[in-house]
């Protein structure tokens, strides 16, 4: 990511981010820098950032023909909902960190956050010699020209710990690292994680830890857009920037050459859900790297009904969607995935029962109606195939949508199934009530949790009640996620300032199993059990490992393959899980899993744990 010039344009609430994939990085920057109206800088050696107008970006595809894919403009989320519990104290994590014999800690292992930032005065952060255990902060927000990023400043151990002295001096710690955490989510969830336990009210799962954050930038597109609407301020935030915060981590983990978790709590409602769009190939990517693990949160769009899915039965008997409008929006748009290799042409039907022409499906087209009594312009754009998914997809657009309900029937022109679907923007980034009048609650989990390679979290409630808002699976090409499920309730953290607070949904969920993540990596990459430990593999030990309800099938679409249990995994790892020992024992083996009686051991660093009355079976 080198910042070739200073681009204002990123920071333009006019201008939008785009991700892009480009070819030849050389030529890409030769071109987008003569370009007056529009920024662009690499991520990768084939991703790469672009601001520019949405009036300008046809012009700009022909004067940089590098670029080869504008992604679809989504908006990015936090994954928080608005008697509580320690984070140890879930999925008997506790009871593996207490084992003297294992003194798992998160030693050595960095913790990757890419969300709003960190409180880094907070004492849960700062080592007992009043050093930060923040490694490195990308701040992308604060402009600096000379900074070695497109955009934002990074600031060291060095700068850090340079304002905690000036802080213990009564100095202005902010003239020398001015990044704050203004809405605090990214400092509750880096609690969770690894909160020291400065305050003995708290202690996060891995607190020996160290920390790499990016705060992200909020798109002052997407806000202005959300004003305009009149829709309540939420943050929002670009997939550009979110991308290049996972680069920025996944760097940091390469050139210090120590096992990352990159804990991902944003995600997106506007995607193919089958984990083949261009963000999702980029996080399964990065999940392939020995050493990292990439954990991801559903979201909490599960009861939101902001998704539809419909089928065509045949050319000649139409499909048709109904949704709610509860107020005047100056600009909505969303998408309709017809799932390859079904093709379908579109008519749209206002409240007032007007209707536009059929807008025929075709290879590229763009269609323009208005809607003369409510005084509301559409713009159609198909997309046949789309260039990562291959699925159809029509691009719908609306200037001044009016209350009521709009019908969307879909024609069939080339049937298999006839299979098709609309997910809404999040449903916090929309006027309350806009909702399907006939949603489908499952295919709702957030972009990038639809990824492979990476740990997908969803969460339940107290009494492992499921809980509605939780997104749930599978994917739309039946690829199994959720992969695990936590408590995602009233979990205790530390707040900005210091204190405590509690957090509930899928972000503080996925912190659970993030820290989970960490200890799993400490225990085999720092400490030399298994070095070629990375998502997919932890992915399978939390599987293995994994609680199950005898009222459920696994692994099924709320709660993957089960619920969140360390201590399982580490008796799958050391070959005396209970599952295998059913052998009609005695009485008193029958309830051993109650019992604190056992036999415990380490041999070349393995933990070994059995059950007394079971070892004469061993001998």
């Amino acid at each position: 990511m080198i910042n070739s010039r200073d681009c204002s344009l990123y920071y333009d609430e006019n201008v939008s981010n785009f991700l892009v994939q480009y070819k030849n990085k050389d030529e890409f920057k030769k071109q987008i820098d003569k370009i007056s109206y529009a920024c662009g800088d690499v991520i990768t050696d084939n991703l790469a950032v672009v601001a520019v107008s949405h009036l300008e970006m046809n012009r700009l595809l022909k004067e940089v023909p590098q670029i080869i894919f504008f992604d679809f403009r989504k908006m990015f989320v936090l994954g928080e909902t608005s008697k509580s519990t320690s984070p140890p104290s879930v999925g008997n994590i506790n009871s593996i960190l207490i084992n003297p014999y294992l003194n798992l800690t998160g030693r050595g292992v960095l913790i990757g956050v890419v969300d709003t930032g960190i409180d880094y005065l907070n004492q849960e952060f700062i080592r007992e010699d009043d050093t930060s255990r923040i490694i490195s902060l990308w701040d992308q927000t604060i402009s600096n020209n000379s900074s070695s990023t497109y955009m934002g400043t990074t600031y060291s151990n060095d700068q850090i710990n340079a304002a905690i002295k000036a802080y213990r001096n009564n100095e202005d710690p902010y003239t020398i690292v001015p990044s704050k955490d203004t809405i605090g989510h990214g400092t509750q969830v880096a609690g969770i994680i690894g909160a020291r336990g400065n305050n003995s009210d708290i202690r996060g799962i891995a607190n020996d830890s160290d920390f790499v954050i990016v705060k992200l930038f909020e798109s002052t597109n997407f806000r202005k857009a959300l004003l305009e609407n009149g829709v309540e301020y939420t943050p929002v935030y670009n997939a550009s920037e979110i991308v290049s915060g996972i680069e920025y981590l996944k760097n940091v983990a390469v050139e210090l050459k120590r096992p990352m978790v990159i804990y991902l709590g944003i995600g997106s409602t506007e995607s193919s859900h089958d984990g083949n769009s261009l963000i999702s190939r980029y996080v399964s990517s990065i999940g392939t790297i020995r050493g990292i693990c990439i954990v991801a949160g559903v979201g909490n769009e599960g009861a939101a009904q902001t998704h539809a899915t419909g089928y065509i039965k045949n050319k000649t008997d139409p499909s048709s969607l109904e949704l709610r409008i509860t107020k005047e929006m100056k600009f909505f748009t969303f998408n309709i995935w017809v799932k390859k290799p079904n093709r379908a042409s579109l008519v749209i039907v206002s409240p007032t029962g007007e209707s536009s022409s059929l807008l025929k499906s075709k290879d590229v087209n763009e269609q323009n109606t208005k809607f003369v009594f409510l005084n509301t312009r559409s713009r159609v754009l198909y997309f046949n195939p789309e260039h990562f998914t291959g699925h159809e997809v029509i691009h719908v657009e609306f200037y001044d949508i009016k209350p009521g309900i709009w019908t969307f029937r879909l024609i069939g022109e080339y049937l298999i199934d006839g299979r098709y679907d609309i997910w809404l923007q999040p449903h916090s980034t929309l006027p309350s009530g806009t909702e399907f009048l006939q949603p489908n609650p499952l295919n709702t989990l957030t972009e990038p949790s639809t990824a492979v390679n990476t740990v997908t979290v969803s969460y339940y409630g107290e009494n492992n009640a499921l809980i509605s808002t939780s997104g749930r699976g599978f994917n739309t090409n039946n690829l199994i996620n959720p992969d695990i499920a936590t408590l995602g309730t009233n979990i205790l953290t530390t707040k900005v300032t210091g204190g405590t607070t509690t957090m509930s949904g899928s972000s503080a969920a996925t912190a659970i199993v993030a820290g989970a993540c960490a200890i799993l990596l400490e225990w085999g990459i720092i400490n030399g059990n298994d070095q070629t430990m990375y998502s997919q593999k932890i992915r399978s030990y939390l599987m293995h490992g994994a609680a199950r309800s005898s009222y459920y099938r696994f692994p099924n679409q709320e709660l993957g393959y089960g619920y969140l249990d360390l201590l399982g995994v580490f008796n799958f790892i050391s070959r005396s899980y209970s599952t295998n020992i059913s052998l009609n024992r005695a009485n008193t083996c029958d309830e051993y899993n109650k019992s604190d009686d056992y036999i415990v051991y380490t041999t070349n660093n393995m933990f070994i744990r059995i059950p007394k009355c079971i070892v004469g079976d061993f001998i």
